[in-house]
């Protein structure tokens, strides 16, 4: 047995036909198709894999970028595509696996591993659920019709969209070339999609990558999903009315950030709310120190210098404040930096009122970035 190491490009074929078996037995396309960024050439030594005389029986795949929130920039690796045969399952090969990828990532010096599941693989090894999102469900006609210019996106909208991403608060630092690969590969998160353009005036207001409805599925039969969206919000809800028919549905899911207060704002005269909803995996913090650190100009900003310390020792974080202080986990140290949905426990609600608890209130939760095209 070889391994945990890098793929070998020789291995391509081997590793592609272990992904397919265990996630593509339905024949839904292709891994190495729908994912082109994580199983590219380019990010091998980043696809973990176990081989066995020859062939590729265990993997995990890592594709490493940066995030930025509120301006405050810091590196991820994000893992997915986790298999193994059934013939080598509990030999422990995909633990072996995960830890490699973790020491890689802290090699790297990421902050942040999101992980696109919840199994006991990835909680044993500190992994939580964690972020804020808003999902909102809107009804065919319950919006009313408009005048949109309404087109699938195309090569040229590229560097725009590039742009329009790059405005929103919350996101994954990416470039043009990532985001036209995740385009042209036409799947969005797990799922067939398309993007499309909004333009105004001439020019791109808005876009959205959009999963379409799923026939053999009870429930997402009869709906759509915008699973990432940048620009106008406004621009946004008024092609939905063209979207039911485009897609032969009778709602529409949005998916986006809690913080995100425009699209609330718009969809509240329509009696239209949002249901909060928390990270559909897993988060790991690798360095606990570095993601605060990460913040720690904003936390200024908000709170004055020096008015929020803390310490970290071991397993341990202590936070002080105008006198008080408070110690947490470095494993529930996500859950307050990006905040829970319940009945996921809420560790600022451990912390007795007082000045620490409040100053904790005015800076966190923050939004952890959707990772929409990032995906994998």
């Amino acid at each position: 047995m070889e391994g945990p190491r890098g793929l070998k490009a020789r291995e391509f074929k081997s590793l592609c036909a272990l992904v397919n078996t265990v996630f593509r037995g339905d024949g839904a396309g292709r891994m190495e198709e729908q994912y082109p960024l994580l199983f590219s050439p380019e990010n091998y030594d980043q696809v973990f894999v176990m081989v066995d005389e020859g062939e590729v029986v265990s993997h995990v795949g890592a594709l490493t970028r940066e995030i930025s929130v509120l301006g405050c920039r810091m590196s991820t690796m994000s893992i997915g595509a986790v298999a193994t045969y059934a013939s080598h399952r509990g030999q422990g090969l995909a633990t072996q696996l995960m830890e490699a990828a973790i020491r890689k990532a802290v090699e790297q010096d990421a902050v942040l591993m999101p992980i696109s599941g919840g199994r006991g693989l990835y909680t044993r090894l500190g992994a939580k659920r964690i972020g804020q999102y808003a999902l909102y469900n809107v009804p065919r006609d319950v919006l009313p019709d408009s005048d949109t210019d309404i087109r699938r996106a195309e090569a040229t909208d590229l560097p725009e969209m590039t742009r329009l991403y790059a405005e929103e608060p919350s996101r994954y630092v990416r470039s043009t070339a990532d985001l036209g690969t995740a385009v042209n590969a036409e799947w969005i998160c797990d799922r067939d999609g398309e993007t499309v353009v909004v333009c105004e005036g001439g020019r791109v207001a808005a876009y959205a990558g959009i999963q379409k409805r799923r026939p053999d599925r009870e429930g997402e039969a009869s709906r759509a999903r915008l699973a990432e969206i940048a620009g106008s919000r406004s621009a946004l809800l008024r092609i939905l009315p063209d979207l039911y028919d485009r897609y032969g549905v009778d709602s529409i899911e949005i998916v986006t950030g809690a913080a995100d207060r425009e699209l609330a704002s718009l969809l509240r005269p329509y009696d239209v709310t949002a249901a909060l909803q928390g990270f559909t995996g897993t988060v790991l913090v690798l360095q606990p120190d570095r993601l605060l650190q990460a913040f720690d100009d904003y936390i200024g900003d908000m709170l004055g210098r020096n008015t929020l310390a803390w310490e970290i020792s071991g397993v341990v974080v202590m936070l002080r404040s105008g006198g008080q202080k408070y110690a947490i986990s470095t494993s529930d140290l996500g859950a307050l930096v990006f905040g829970v949905v319940p009945p996921d426990p809420a560790p600022i609600e451990t912390i007795p009122p007082g000045p620490l608890r409040t100053a904790l209130e005015r800076v966190f939760p923050l939004q952890l970035p959707w990772y929409g095209f990032n995906f994998v």
